[in-house]
């Protein structure tokens, strides 16, 4: 299924609940033999297709999961405090401060068969490279290999790794340099106007355990909006070029860069070059700091990238808001007695429900409220758009429309074109409906980048207007600007890639 629909949580399948007692008593493969069983048999033989006329054959692409569970299913050591801790190459933690990790010796298919036979036939318990037993998809699988297999997590790497971590770190420092309080950063998160959906992911407060747990906690959601939103926040209190801010705005990049939806040959350099940029001004500014195994993982990002696609088609963010349903579940049962199966009933339940819709998938375009204008009384630019798409006198307007699950609302901002080589952006202003075409009026901005606050500041104008598709658009995720000090700011949430003007 494409993106657009995996992402929807009725199209992600329930196939087996366990408990993690149980897994630990009897392993993964005897948990997971019912489910191995039936994909060997879909390796295999496969399912017949009524509508293809054929049988379909299929198999595990890859595996999700945080990095203590992708190695315990794929049998590497699930201790990252020392020795050789990554999955992708064979470098120890004691090397990853010193040396970049493609200049490591890469695992490959042959090199890990090869460990774990040497594993198989030796007599002492220890592990070999960090293998310390055979993966058990790749015992029941024809197909499956744990070398291409568990892809690393943007979730758990970056946005609750990574991310609070730096933002724990720099922040103490910068509070030791006076540039603000605790209590003035906290007002400042508090206070701020946020606006679409920055409200449902706006950040809470610091805690002051921070100082000592070395993390500022929250959610993966939480800290991506603090990290964005903190130029906004703190920015103009912090002088340029100081160390610890530029650590926090290289790292903004590089999560901007992993959160993209595609790449370019081009655009996985760039993104190469910001992960050495970051870990080069981080060491340099904090030469004590002991780099995290989630350091190492996220310069193997490029390659990896060649290997899966983009990282946010295979991470988990996904299937932790699934976790949410069967936590509700739980909670609203207060029965523990066969929860496992409490859990998987009440699920089929509601699969049930969204099998007995007119259709199983979402509607590509939902508008909740519309109104009927007059195509004579829109501004001129929006007519000749307009009659080339309709003969009719009147069309649909509304405030607010969702497109494969993504809202657009009037205020929004979009970035369409460009202008000296980066990103143009304008401002939602109207959005039409004619037939099945989404149009969206907006007035255009002129915008600048503000390098110490990695944000762009715009300046629109309501005189030149535009009218644009969705399909024109740079990144199909619209932006929220907001006024700070007298400018109109606005960061945007992923790394925007402009799109080439078709001839």
């Amino acid at each position: 299924m494409p993106p657009k629909h995996r992402s929807t949580l009725h199209n992600i399948q329930l196939a087996l609940l366990a408990k993690v007692t149980d897994i630990h008593k009897h392993g993964y493969a005897a948990v997971l033999a019912p489910l191995l069983r039936d994909v060997h048999i879909l390796e295999q033989d496969g399912v017949f297709i009524e509508r293809a006329g054929r049988n379909v054959k299929g198999t595990i692409f890859c595996v999700s999961a945080d990095n203590l569970a992708a190695h315990g299913l794929s049998g590497f050591v699930e201790s990252f405090k020392e020795g050789y801790v990554c999955r992708f190459c064979l470098a120890t933690r004691e090397q990853f401060k010193a040396t970049e990790a493609r200049q490591f010796s890469q695992r490959t298919k042959d090199s890990h068969d090869l460990h774990v036979q040497n594993l198989l036939e030796s007599d002492t318990c220890s592990n070999h490279f960090g293998v310390k037993a055979s993966c058990v998809l790749r015992d029941s699988l024809d197909y499956f290999h744990p070398i291409t297999g568990f892809p690393p997590d943007v979730l758990h790497d970056l946005l609750e790794g990574i991310v609070p971590v730096e933002l724990s770190l720099c922040i103490k420092t910068m509070i030791r340099m006076k540039y603000f309080t605790l209590e003035y950063l906290n007002q400042k998160i508090a206070s701020f106007p946020y606006q679409h959906t920055d409200k449902v992911d706006r950040p809470h407060p610091i805690p002051k355990t921070f100082l000592s747990r070395g993390t500022i906690g929250g959610n993966g959601h939480e800290n991506a909006t603090l990290l964005r939103l903190l130029p906004l926040l703190v920015g103009s209190v912090v002088p340029e070029g100081d160390g610890a801010w530029t650590v926090l705005m290289e790292l903004k990049e590089v999560v901007q860069l992993a959160l993209c939806p595609s790449f370019t040959d081009e655009t996985l350099d760039y993104f190469q070059s910001k992960i050495s940029d970051h870990k080069q001004v981080l060491l340099q500014t904090f030469p004590e700091f002991n780099l995290r195994p989630k350091h190492h993982y996220v310069e193997h990002y490029p390659t990896m990238i060649k290997c899966f696609g983009p990282l946010v088609h295979v991470w988990t963010m996904r299937f932790e808001a699934k976790h949410r349903f069967f936590k509700r579940v739980v909670h609203d049962a207060q029965n523990f007695k066969n929860i496992l199966k409490t859990m998987a009933v009440r699920h089929q339940h509601m699969m049930a429900y969204h099998l007995a819709a007119p259709s199983f998938f979402n509607p590509e375009t939902q508008a909740s409220s519309v109104d009927s204008v007059l195509v004579s009384a829109l501004p001129e630019v929006a007519q000749l758009h307009i009659r080339r798409l309709t003969t009719s006198d009147t069309i649909y307007q509304t405030s607010k429309v969702t497109i494969n699950g993504t809202d657009y609302v009037c205020g929004m901002f979009l970035s369409v074109g460009e202008s000296g080589g980066l990103p143009r952006f304008c401002r939602v202003e109207h959005i039409y409906l004619v037939n099945s075409t989404i149009s969206f009026l907006c007035s255009d901005c002129e915008s600048w980048f503000s390098e110490h606050l990695g944000s762009y500041e715009l300046s629109p104008s309501q005189t030149s207007l535009s009218i644009h598709l969705r399909s024109d658009l740079n990144d199909s995720v619209p932006l929220s600007a907001y006024e700070v000090e007298g400018s109109l700011l606005l960061t945007p949430k992923r790394f925007i890639q402009i799109k080439q003007a078709s001839a």
